[in-house]
């Protein structure tokens, strides 16, 4: 019994022995052919690439485009001030201007070349009717004063600037010299200069919209904060356009915290609108005072310097003391007087103004401190 079990056991081993060099011959042999499968779809890909390396590399290509140096470079379109330098360059001229007036769109003007009092009298000209010519002569009579060592602009060549249906407008090349003529040539040149620029700039009058109308403060009658902004943007635009002065004087109500606890929020702001009321009154026809909130009060002065806003200040300070209140007596006013500066934006002017007016508050009150002014 024990002899046969032990065969049965050797039988079953020698059985295990070789079923499993079965397995793994199996196995050697799967390996193999999968690593054959593998070599022959590398060696199919690389065939494929090598001949489409070789196609590439026999196909005839197309000679290379040349591109001149000074071609390869957009030319962006020109600005306003741009178009007047060329067409006062191309035309020899010694001045340009170009006048835009569209419906419900604030005018503009943009010159070169010329003197504060000779942009007066071009602007004054307006926008010519052309009646379908080609271009106008214009002269002048030399009465506008002229720049340092120059002499007075004599005769001008002008174009139309914009279609009739779009807008209104010009562009002009003006010179000093008493017998200088423009010829055929002139004119063609003057509008090819024009013919680059018009889509632009009838392209930039159809995005401006005509001026919001201001809002004012229910309690004062006069502009509010928001408006006082607005109307600040649009005047220093239209100084800048027009090449004329621009003055800001911002005041502000001393001790108004101590009249507010004194008589109470609602006689203080019975002061409040007569102080506004004699604003309105001491302004200028074309001056624009707001009220910016609280106790805080602020008039622009188109076509104003500092001394003129000082002045309305002075204006408004003598009301103030031939008109004491009931309540509380005398009440004064403090401010800061400025003006627009070459280098200036809104937020300059105004920080400008608002220190002057810090100042006058720091210095005893009941005064205007003008900005002192840097050449930009």
């Amino acid at each position: 019994m024990t002899i046969a079990v032990y065969a049965a056991s050797v039988a079953l081993a020698v059985a295990c022995i070789v079923l499993l060099f079965v397995a793994v011959r199996r196995l050697l042999g799967r390996q193999e052919e999968i690593v054959t499968v593998m070599l022959r779809r590398f060696d199919d890909r690389l065939a494929e690439f090598a001949q489409t390396l070789n196609d590439a590399v026999n196909r005839p290509h197309p000679p290379p485009v040349l591109v001149a140096e000074d071609e390869a470079h957009a030319i962006p379109e020109h600005g306003v001030m741009r178009l007047l330098e060329l067409a006062k360059e191309r035309m020899s001229a010694d001045a340009a201007v170009a006048v835009v007036s569209a419906p419900s769109k604030e005018p503009m003007l943009a010159t070169v070349g010329l003197s504060q009092a000779e942009v007066a009298q071009v602007g004054r000209m307006g926008v010519p009717d052309y009646r379908g010519a080609r271009a106008l002569q214009v002269a002048f009579n030399g009465e506008a004063a002229t720049p340092p060592g120059s002499t007075p602009i004599r005769s001008g060549l002008a174009v139309p600037l914009l279609d009739v249906e779009d807008g209104q407008g010009m562009l002009a090349v003006l010179t000093r010299a008493p017998d200088r003529r423009f010829s055929e040539l002139d004119i063609t040149t003057l509008e090819d200069v024009v013919s680059g620029t018009r889509p632009a700039l009838e392209a930039s009058l159809e995005l401006r919209e005509p001026d919001a109308v201001p809002e004012l403060d229910p309690l004062t009658e006069l502009y509010d904060r928001r408006a006082f902004h607005a109307l600040l943007d649009r005047e220093l635009g239209r100084a800048r356009g027009r090449r004329e002065p621009l003055a800001l004087l911002m005041l502000d109500v001393d001790r108004l915290t101590t009249i507010n606890a004194r008589i109470g929020h609602l006689a203080a702001d019975d002061i409040l609108v007569q102080i506004a009321s004699l604003l309105r009154d001491v302004a200028g026809h074309d001056d624009l005072p707001c009220r910016i909130g609280g106790g805080r009060f602020g008039a622009l002065v188109p076509g104003g310097d500092t001394r003129e806003a000082e002045r309305l200040f002075e204006r408004l300070q003598a009301k103030l003391r031939e008109q004491p209140f009931a309540e509380i007596g005398i009440v004064t006013i403090s401010a800061g007087a400025t003006e627009l500066m070459q280098s200036d934006d809104a937020a300059a002017l105004l920080g400008r103004a608002d220190a002057a007016l810090g100042l006058a508050k720091v210095s005893g009150r009941d005064t205007v401190v003008a900005a002192a002014h840097h050449a930009a």
